[in-house]
């Protein structure tokens, strides 16, 4: 899987979903212009004939544009709100799903299995861990949602904890990472959205019929003909809007169940890819089959083709499932499987509460990769994806890790103390101190609790020790969240200057917290090609020349070797004096919305420019990952083994 070409893909799927879109409307328009049409024609007792015979002459434009405009506020109107109450992103969709947010600190034994695979694929892929949500559900279902990476959501129903063992949970896992990789969420919910405002006429129909009826009794006893017949083309009204609007849904739910049939296929088979276990995703399937996978809250019919397998119902059967047959499912991923489920109901009582993997025992010996020209461009295609001993590297480096460490990191307390000792110099320790018994005292007691421990290399784990301080930073209030983020912008400007490393890290964390508590909107892409920021992408070019070499030749011979890389003759170096840092952060800011056919280009010079003295720095690795998380791309684990220079 390239994973470029699968995000363009997504957004070639999108604007179909919009050309769609906008063919339902005019559909609408027609069907409701006839209807009306019909229905004052019989008001009018007007002869069918004399009507065919000069339509225009009761069409008149006014109507004509009236009703056409009224279609689209409506059904526009519909979408826009859905899709602005979706803006949050994934918790959006599983808080409506009734899901509650999972914090390890008050998870259970089976919950923390959950959280430990979702960390170890979100490290491994070198994507900000997802909020996990816990769906009171006893069905085996699972789902992906959110708008980006950083707004991504994982829920989980607590029958798919209980039932799963981890090798089956890491499938459905993989499966639902690779609807995060492969641009399907963000088109999941516009497929939502858009429904919705398709639905919104039949809404109205049906706001009108219940409107008539319960005024009905009034009128009962009323001998005025007029006034009853006007009741009853007002009835006629709401049941023929009833009707156009749930026409336009049943057709709208076809679309919908092809989009996402051919998607689950693509993300069985890169589950398969992701763990090399197809053991795994095919027993929860079979699992599935066995028990059930049908989900109770109220709005599952509205998320119905972002869950793992069939949440709900469908009266037309196949026509309109969201996803193909589990059998189908399962046969492609065994050829040879008999059609047989296991009975589970005796297994269950008697697994093992935990399961380790026997396949990978050995500890993979671990050498240095030599970014060239070809490792990089092989590198290039591995984006987007997960292979299982980078998840079994992960697993390994949490367990070394020093246990005071981790455990403060499960708290959310105790994870700010972590982040903030990455920024720390002692040189400002008065001042810093200061800072923190201003805003968060306790934070103070904290952090000087952790400094007096002896810790050691956590600038080399930073990566790792941010990815897992996430899940707690969540927990924070926006009020706790602000307080923390003023506290760790003094940090990195105590010394009057900020770093590669220093902004890197503040990105890496601001972004996804922020996403998650509803403080930054999800960036429109809209550049398409490398000149629209050609400015912005010489400074940080340049930047990354200029932290490998204080002389400005070699910079610039390290500049012309990226650009030479990319094929891209019009990029031009920018001395080290003429960028500051309201520069780079405009640069930043730029690059963020490349679409993602510019955004590979980008990238791949990124790994060109900072490999370009044989060596990658700390600092350097960190930058990686902020620019990767900057502009939405997963990134692979081969990436974060350099050996630092």
């Amino acid at each position: 899987m390239n994973f470029f070409q699968e995000q363009e893909h997504a957004r070639r799927h999108t604007l179909w979903l919009v050309g769609i879109f906008f063919l339902a409307v005019f559909s609408l328009i027609i069907i409701t212009i006839l209807f009306v049409t019909g229905l004052y024609v019989y008001m009018n007792d007007i002869p069918v004939a004399t009507f065919l015979a000069s339509p225009l002459a009761y069409l008149e434009p006014k109507f004509l544009y009236g009703v056409s405009v009224a279609v689209i506020l409506l059904v526009g109107g519909g979408s826009l709100y859905k899709y602005s109450t979706l803006a949050s992103g994934g918790k959006a969709v599983a808080i409506a799903l009734g899901g509650r947010q999972l914090n390890r600190n008050s998870a259970t034994r089976e919950e923390q299995k959950l959280l430990n695979v979702v960390e170890e694929m979100s490290i491994a892929s070198g994507i900000s861990t997802p909020t996990v949500f816990i769906l009171d559900e006893r069905s085996i279902n699972a789902f992906a949602a959110g708008l980006s990476f950083d707004d991504a959501v994982i829920g989980v129903t607590e029958g798919t904890v209980e039932k799963l063992n981890r090798e089956e949970l890491q499938g459905v896992i993989a499966h639902e990472f690779s609807h995060i990789f492969n641009g399907d969420m963000r088109l999941n919910l516009q497929l939502t959205a858009t429904l919705h405002g398709i639905l919104l006429i039949g809404l109205v129909g049906r706001f009108i019929l219940r409107s008539m009826t319960r005024r009905s009794h009034y009128h009962r006893s009323s001998s005025n003909k007029k006034g009853n017949g006007g009741g009853l083309y007002i009835l006629a009204l709401g049941a023929g809007l009833f009707a156009i609007g749930y026409i336009g849904t049943f057709f709208g739910s076809i679309i919908k169940a092809g989009v996402s049939r051919k998607r689950e296929y693509l993300a069985d088979a890169t589950a398969v890819q992701y763990t090399r276990y197809p053991q795994g995703i095919s027993g929860a399937l079979k699992k599935i089959a066995y028990y059930s996978s049908k989900l109770e809250s109220p709005a599952a019919e509205t998320y119905s083709h972002l869950y793992f397998a069939e949440g709900i119902s469908s009266f037309f059967g196949g026509l309109t499932a969201t996803h193909p047959p589990l059998k189908e499912r399962i046969k492609k991923i065994e050829p040879r499987w008999n059609g047989r489920l296991p009975d589970y109901s005796r297994a269950e009582r008697s697994k093992k509460r935990e399961e380790q993997k026997s396949e990978y025992q050995e500890k993979r010996e671990k050498q240095k990769e030599q970014f060239t020209e070809d490792a990089i461009a092989a590198a290039m295609m591995q984006v987007g994806q997960i292979k299982e001993e980078e998840v079994e590297q992960v697993r390994e480096e949490i367990t070394s890790l020093d246990s005071k460490v981790k455990e403060r990191l499960n708290d959310p307390l105790g994870a700010q103390a972590v982040v903030l000792s990455l920024l720390y110099d002692p040189a400002y320790k008065e001042m810093l101190f200061s800072v923190l018994q201003e805003e968060n005292p306790y934070l103070l007691l904290e952090f000087a609790s952790f400094q007096r421990e002896d810790h050691k290399d956590l600038k080399k784990q930073s990566s790792l020790i941010v990815s897992l301080s996430l899940n707690a930073l969540k927990s924070l209030s926006v009020e706790q969240y602000k307080r923390f983020k003023k506290i760790a912008e003094a940090f990195v400007t105590a010394d009057k200057k900020v770093t590669l490393f220093e902004w890197s890290l503040q990105y890496i964390i601001q972004r996804p917290l922020e996403m998650h508590l509803g403080l930054r909107a999800v960036p429109k892409k809209s550049s398409n090609h490398l000149g629209a920021i050609k400015f912005e992408v010489e400074v940080i070019y340049s930047m990354l020349a200029q932290a490998q070499y204080d002389d400005e030749r070699e910079a610039q011979e390290a500049f012309d070797v990226t650009k030479r890389k990319l094929q891209a003759g019009a990029l031009e170096y920018v001395p080290r004096e003429q960028i500051d840092h309201e520069k780079f952060v405009g640069a930043v800011l730029a690059i963020e919305r490349a679409k993602p056919a510019i955004a590979e280009r980008i990238f791949e010079g990124v790994l060109y420019s900072v490999k370009h003295d044989g060596k990658v720095s700390a600092e350097e690795d960190t930058f990686i990952h902020a620019v990767a998380q900057l502009m939405q791309v997963p990134l692979p684990r081969e990436f974060k083994l350099q050996e630092n220079g």
